[in-house]
């Protein structure tokens, strides 16, 4: 028969075991959750930033996408979406920290 040290030492031993993987298991799934946010909006980034290519100031662009959104510009205005609700820092190439707020008020 086992010691209460022996049984004691065998249970740590497996329930450590089992804390490790589950610490692996939310390690994993926390990067696979910012692997996915990103590319998410990859493409709605590509769809903006080609859209507003030829803008020049903060102001030609708020006034570009609230044409989109007046127009119902689905691809542009599902993009903006998508960036506001993901990833505002990707607007910050493009965009200054105002802007990017207007920006994502507009959707509302």
């Amino acid at each position: 028969m086992l010691s209460q040290k022996k049984i004691l030492c065998y249970s740590l031993i497996s329930i450590s075991g089992w804390l490790f993987a589950a610490y692996l298991i939310f390690i994993h799934l926390n990067n696979d959750r910012d692997f996915i946010n990103d590319k998410i909006t990859v493409n709605a980034y590509n769809i903006v930033s080609q859209s507003l290519q030829n803008k020049k100031s903060d102001q030609e662009i708020i006034e570009q996408i609230q044409f989109w959104f007046a127009n119902d510009w689905t691809a542009q205005t599902g993009s903006v979406t998508t960036i506001c609700d993901n990833d505002r820092d990707k607007l910050k190439q493009i965009l200054s920290d105002s802007a990017i707020v207007t920006i994502c008020r507009l959707r509302i």
